[in-house]
């Protein structure tokens, strides 16, 4: 059993084992400006399949994509909260939430059926209807900025979607990479425009459940590529909140 002042230091040692084994920082950390509740808008601009769609293991989800999705705009919330350690990361339950509200409807999920701890942010469970579970699993994260006002953030994560009718849960395995560029509140309502803009690029990548010979055909190249443009502006719900 632990003493009180071993396990103290146990969130700390967490983040040393990760960034030790190549997982990157252990969170993706943002300014203090990202603090709070976001109105986001997002457009997907564009859906590209590099290889083309003989790589593509479901085709049905990218067509869905292309005629329902592209160049419609979502509207949503998203948090950006302070840890523990008073750090700014992403509220990755209640950011969820938010997404799963707008594509299944408000009231289908609650908080309680997304477990994710805030200390140690690198797995997600969700629960949804009809029995289907959903892991999301960060590998690997980076983070740089090219200014004050821009920061690039890059996680590799897997997801495992598993149902009472699978024989084995599917794996899937994406990238999200976004840039990020904000200005100062009193700017942006001067020109009455967002606070925060950035671009989003979701591509996803083959794994050996889509077939091992498939995989290693595209070489570890991805094989779908969404993009997003998003602008933020202040919610007027904004409750920053520490976790």
């Amino acid at each position: 059993m632990l003493h009180k002042q071993q396990a103290s230091k146990l969130p700390s040692a967490f983040d040393r084992a990760w960034e030790a084994v190549g997982g990157g920082p252990a969170d993706l950390y943002f300014p203090e400006e990202f603090l709070g509740v976001w109105s986001v808008e997002s457009t997907l601009a564009s859906v590209q399949l590099p290889l083309g769609p003989d790589f593509v293991p479901d085709t049905k989800v990218v067509e869905r994509a292309k005629a329902e999705d592209l160049n419609r705009q979502v509207r949503y919330t998203v948090a950006f909260v302070r840890n523990r350690d008073g750090k700014i990361i992403t509220d990755r339950r209640f950011n969820t939430l938010s997404l799963l509200d707008y594509y299944l409807g408000p009231g289908k999920l609650t908080a309680q059926d997304i477990a994710w701890n805030p200390n140690d942010p690198n797995v997600l469970n969700m629960a949804l209807p009809g029995g289907l579970d959903i892991t999301t699993r960060v590998t690997r994260r980076s983070e740089s900025s090219a200014g004050p006002d821009r920061l690039d953030t890059s996680e590799y994560f897997q997801q495992l979607y598993d149902s009472p009718g699978r024989a084995e849960p599917k794996v899937k395995a994406s990238q999200c990479f976004t840039k990020y560029k904000w200005r100062d509140s009193a700017a942006a309502q001067r020109e009455s425009g967002p606070q925060i803009v950035a671009t989003q690029v979701v591509s996803d990548y083959l794994t050996p459940y889509d077939g091992e010979m498939l995989m290693m055909r595209a070489k570890n190249s991805p094989v779908v590529i969404y993009t997003y443009k998003m602008r933020f502006w202040r919610s007027p719900k904004d409750n920053a909140v520490a976790l």
